[in-house]
C-alpha cells in the first residue's frame, strides 16, 4: 500500500537551513533536488506532492517525475492541502509534512497523518552525516576558524 506525501513547500524551505536560500526559486529547486536525490518519501511507489503558494507560470526544472509540483494561484498552500486531505478516499494513507500548527490540527482531525519537517528530513536515505555535511555550507567565520586551528595543529607537530 503506497503512501501519499503532501509537502507544505515553503514551510519546509523556510525551516531547512541547507535548502533555505536568498531567493524563493533557489529554495524550491533545493527542495526538489533534495527529494530527487535522497528520497525521504521512502519507496518510489509513494507519491509526493509539493504545494507552493504562487503563480502557475513559475517554471521549475525537474530531473525526474518523482514529485508533483502544484502552485496555488489565488489561494494559500494550506487551504489547497486541506482540500486534498478532505477529498482523499483513504486519509490514513496520506502524510502531510509541515510545521504549521493550524494545518497540523486540521490534518489530524481528518484522519490523515502529520510529519514534522525534521522527521521528514531524517527519513532521507543518506549516509548519516557524510552526505548531509557536503550539502551544508559552513559560515566563512567558522571555516576560517577551523582552518587556523588545523594550521596550528599541523605546524605544531613539525
Amino acid at each position: 500500500m503506497s503512501v501519499h506525501f503532501i509537502l507544505d513547500g515553503y514551510n519546509i524551505v523556510k525551516q531547512t537551513k541547507f535548502i533555505n536560500s536568498t531567493t524563493l526559486k533557489a529554495g524550491r529547486e533545493g527542495l526538489l533536488s533534495f527529494i530527487e536525490n535522497y528520497h525521504p518519501q521512502g519507496s518510489f511507489k509513494n507519491k509526493v506532492t509539493i504545494v507552493f503558494d504562487g503563480k502557475k507560470d513559475i517554471n521549475i526544472k525537474l530531473c525526474s517525475s518523482i514529485p508533483e509540483v502544484i502552485f496555488t494561484k489565488g489561494e494559500t498552500a494550506d487551504a489547497y492541502i486541506k482540500r486534498i486531505v478532505e477529498k482523499v478516499a483513504f486519509p490514513k494513507n496520506v502524510v502531510v509534512v509541515t510545521n504549521d500548527r493550524e494545518l497540523e490540527f486540521f490534518v489530524r482531525r481528518s484522519g490523515a497523518k502529520i510529519m514534522s519537517v525534521n522527521e521528514f528530513l531524517l527519513k532521507a536515505k543518506i549516509n548519516k552525516s557524510k552526505d548531509l555535511e557536503q550539502t551544508l555550507e559552513l559560515p566563512s567565520y567558522v571555516s576560517d576558524k577551523i582552518t587556523s586551528e588545523l594550521k596550528q595543529l599541523w605546524l605544531k607537530d613539525r
